[in-house]
């Protein structure tokens, strides 16, 4: 069993711990925890999409190893409809989260 003490955190926790802690950065504000909230689903979101296109190039990967990839093998591989999703919801994730972020940073430096 592993010790607790030496587990790797989750990127779920990581992304809850990240808007913990701008939620305390912004405490002082009453729309903080709004605030802190969108950026976590930003961050949880931009995440899940980084996954989704990791998978999809594994899977890629996979196929070019085995000993005889096959014609089909190789254009089921390529066929990256479900990555060019992701990676277009990646991208708004991204741009959501720059833009709290940046809120975020003009709130923490204006008094509350």
């Amino acid at each position: 069993m592993a010790d607790l003490a030496t587990t790797e955190p989750t990127l779920e926790s990581l992304t809850r711990t990240a808007g913990e802690a701008l939620r305390r950065a912004l405490s002082t504000r009453s729309d903080g925890g709004v605030l802190s909230a969108l950026v976590e689903d930003d961050l949880r979101s931009a995440l899940g999409g980084l996954e989704a296109l990791h998978s999809h190039l594994e899977s890629l990967v996979e196929e070019l190893l085995t000993s005889r990839p096959t014609p089909l093998g190789l254009i089921e591989a390529a066929d990256d409809a479900q990555a060019q999703v992701a990676l277009e919801s990646l991208e708004e994730s991204l741009g959501s989260l720059r833009r709290r972020l940046a809120l975020a940073a003009a709130r923490l430096r204006a008094p509350g």
